[in-house]
């Protein structure tokens, strides 16, 4: 009868690896590195399709991230600019506030919690400056603390804002220049909420003067109370009182409408002194 040999299973001594835990271990590293690669990448896909610029920095202002609009915006590519420093992108007459900001954050032991929201100035590597709108905050990464910065070109908005500046300025000027009096009445209150110079000049008064009283001041005697209802067809044909005393008759043309959230009476007023007195108009 032959006997059965006795086979022993051994655990591999601690400290020791066999060789199949070995190649084990370094496939689920290979799976794991490439997990991480995957999500990096996934990562930076993301980030590369936002529109605005971000920008990573540390501490001492070195660059560690700069997603595909940001080398649009500013014109290095992203290997050239890590590991430079933010300044590189900064006006000089901006550096000296920057480099004292980012010494009293390496004095703390962590930055605090900051989320600021700005516009200023860029310069772009060719070294022309562009308008930006920009926003920073702090995140920590593996330990350590970082700046994310935000920004997007805002050219056409400046151009824009620019624009409309004319324009107003060129309205403000016709305003002001108009030959009949404008004003500007808050139905609710009958407060004066806006006057032209022709107006100022007409009733007597300073602008500032005008922008404290009610349209019924201007009004002579009874007709006063037909001035409370604002009603622009019952305002057509008025007596109108100017800061002497004095009395004149005034055409007064208007609409209702909304001015800066508020109802709001606009007019036309235009003295007819001369059309209601011949004598006066022939002795001019």
């Amino acid at each position: 009868m032959v006997k059965a040999k006795k086979t022993e299973q051994r655990l591999p001594a601690k400290g020791k690896r066999t060789v199949h835990g070995q190649k084990a271990t370094a496939s689920a590293k290979r799976a794991c590195s490439q997990g991480v690669a995957d999500s990096e990448d996934k990562f930076k896909i993301i980030l590369d399709s936002v529109a605005e610029a971000i920008v990573v920095f540390d501490r001492e202002g070195k660059i560690f991230y700069w997603n595909m609009a940001a080398e649009k915006l500013f014109g290095y590519n992203a290997k050239e600019v890590v590991r430079l420093q933010m300044e590189v992108i900064i006006p000089e007459r901006y550096r000296d506030d920057y480099r004292n900001a980012l010494e009293s954050f390496k004095k703390e032991r962590r930055p605090p919690s900051i989320k600021q929201s700005f516009e200023s100035e860029a310069v772009r590597k060719n070294r022309k400056e562009l308008p930006i709108a920009a926003s920073i905050s702090t995140t920590q990464i593996d330990g350590r603390w970082y700046f994310v910065g935000i920004a997007r070109d805002i050219t056409s908005l400046r151009a824009a804002q620019r624009s409309l500046g004319d324009r107003l300025a060129k309205y403000q000027l016709m305003y002001e220049n108009q030959r009949d009096g404008i004003i500007m009445v808050d139905t609710k209150t009958q407060q004066f909420l806006e006057v032209n110079r022709a107006a100022t000049e007409m009733y007597g008064y300073s602008r500032e003067e005008m922008l404290k009283m009610r349209i019924v001041d201007v009004f002579a005697g009874a007709e006063r109370d037909a001035g409370l209802t604002l009603d622009p067809a019952k305002l057509s044909s008025f007596k109108h009182k100017r800061k002497d005393g004095s009395v004149f008759p005034a055409e007064m043309t208007g609409c209702v409408l909304m001015w800066k959230n508020r109802k709001t009476f606009c007019a036309i007023v235009r003295d007819t002194s001369d059309r209601v007195d011949p004598d006066k108009q022939s002795r001019r």
